[in-house]
């Protein structure tokens, strides 16, 4: 109607042609213009700071994390596997190792790392008697050789004497009972009672006995006894622990037989 405002001008009379006024009560639908309010922040938690941008740190440990969940278990210990296959070469498990045989002569200590051996002397017989028993009966065509040797435990567990001697050139060898093939029993020589194991830091004379072929050693020729050297490290994995080992080297000692007494 005439000489009433028009609502979409924000001119001063009615029908006035004035622009519109951006700060004026009445606005044309739309025009908010360039000095409309801003839109409100959002509201954040009191004294909640936005989110730092990560470091290359604190991205690549994200990265690993993600990365991890992401196996599957097989992966994951293949992963555990080879980290401690570096680990142990970190700490010298996986130095090579000497393989040349290397000698030693009666009476002469030889280290072994766990053990201190000195051989003495070796002697062929046809039963095993001690203190006033038998020890092992005389068998048709076999005989018992037995070297004698001071052995010192310097380790600090418990070590096996008769895993420390092998004979390397004599066929058909067992223990005494001829239970195990190639493994020797050892005993104490002062009163003959069987010795398992030597404690850390003890000494005992022993005498380590095997069951032969009679034609196999004969008194008056030497016998080659092979003792390894020894390494304490862990088997397989760390997780299985440790403890003294043989190494692929050795050494061996030639030590003359005597006849029986």
């Amino acid at each position: 109607m005439d000489g009433e405002p028009d609502p979409t001008l924000s001119g001063p009379g009615p029908g006035g042609e004035t622009p519109d006024d951006p700060n004026a009560v009445w606005r044309r639908p739309g025009a908010e213009g360039p000095f409309a309010p801003a839109a409100p922040a959002t509201p954040t938690a009191e004294g909640q700071q936005p989110p730092a941008s990560q470091g290359v740190v604190g991205r690549l440990t994200t990265w690993v994390r993600s990365w991890w969940h992401d196996l599957e278990f097989v992966q994951m210990w293949h992963v555990v596997a080879v980290a401690a296959i570096l680990a142990t070469a970190g700490f010298g498990g996986l130095d090579t190792v000497d393989k040349t045989p290397k000698t030693f002569d009666v009476g002469q200590p030889f280290d072994n790392n766990q053990f201190v051996i000195v051989v003495k002397k070796a002697r062929v017989v046809p039963e095993v008697v001690g203190d006033g028993r038998v020890l092992a009966k005389a068998k048709p065509g076999r005989v018992y050789l037995g070297v004698i040797a001071e052995v010192t435990n310097k380790g600090s567990m418990p070590g096996s004497v008769s895993a420390m001697f092998s004979l390397p050139e004599v066929p058909d060898v067992w223990d005494p009972e001829m239970m195990s093939k190639g493994k020797p029993t050892s005993f104490r020589l002062h009163d003959q009672t069987p010795l398992y194991v030597l404690q850390p830091g003890l000494t005992e004379d022993a005498v380590v006995i095997w069951n032969i072929p009679a034609t196999a050693v004969k008194p008056g020729a030497n016998v080659e006894v092979k003792v390894p050297f020894r390494k304490y490290a862990a088997a397989g994995y760390v997780i299985y622990g440790a403890s003294w080992r043989d190494t692929d080297d050795y050494a061996t000692v030639l030590v003359p037989v005597e006849a029986p007494q």
